[in-house]
């Protein structure tokens, strides 16, 4: 039987990108590459426009010549949406990666295995660990949302690339569960643990744009209860170590 190896997917469903930031990757100035579509349904985000988005299709060669002319950047964070959702995510940071700019990828680990695909061309992964477990389905729409995302919690808890957890903090919805999830999380040993403002303009629930943005104070007594792991608190006043 004659063995037939997949060839790799060079598409991406492109949503846009974004040519300068300062916030989107730690120690880089960088250019934001958003893709289409995510698996997950939570009623807080923001950017929920992309969840159902077909995109533009992209060569991911193209699109990393591209970025690599921006004289601008060190860098580049690739979001969404859901990253990890394309197949296409495997050439595009390898592709990325030969025009010599560091990748930083956003994900929310639905998609483990193509999260292992990719770490060996990754320098720095952000994983959003959005409440317990118990409550990983409600809140995502997903009945094995928390089973994959542990999953990619241990891929990256031994792999070797530097990575952070991050959790929305939500009054009402995400508030208590902080302190569980930061429980769990000592066991995987994240570089960093970061705490983020909600944000009420344009939910996916449109309940929650009548839920107050907490207070950076109120963030701050929260992650002060969190001991184990090293905590920011990222709010539209400023980013806070604790």
């Amino acid at each position: 039987m004659k063995c037939v190896i997949a060839k790799e997917k060079s598409k991406i469903s492109l949503a846009g990108i974004l040519d300068i930031s300062t916030i989107d990757f730690p120690g880089k100035l960088c250019s934001v590459v958003f893709l289409a579509g995510c698996p997950f349904r939570c009623p807080y985000c923001h950017n929920h426009q992309l969840i159902e988005m077909r995109g533009e299709e992209a060569d991911t060669a193209e699109v990393a010549k591209k970025l690599g002319e921006n004289y601008l950047i060190d860098g580049v964070c690739i979001t969404g949406g859901e990253p990890t959702l394309q197949p296409g995510i495997v050439s595009l940071v390898r592709e990325i990666k030969k025009v010599k700019l560091s990748v930083k990828l956003d994900t929310n680990g639905y998609y483990p295995d193509r999260l292992r695909d990719v770490l060996d061309y990754v320098d720095y992964v952000a994983i959003d660990v959005k409440t317990s477990p118990e409550k990983y389905q409600q809140l995502t729409g997903r009945e094995d949302s928390w089973d994959r995302v542990e999953k990619s919690l241990k891929l990256l808890s031994k792999s070797g690339v530097m990575w952070e957890a991050r959790t929305t903090v939500v009054p009402g919805l995400v508030w208590d569960e902080v302190r569980e999830i930061a429980e769990l999380l000592r066991e995987y040993k994240p570089g960093l643990y970061a705490l983020q403002q909600f944000n009420n303009e344009n939910t996916l629930d449109p309940a929650l744009r009548a839920v107050d943005v907490p207070s950076s104070e109120k963030m701050l007594e929260l992650a002060k209860l969190i001991k184990g792991l090293k905590v920011v608190v990222r709010c539209k006043d400023g980013n806070f170590e604790v």
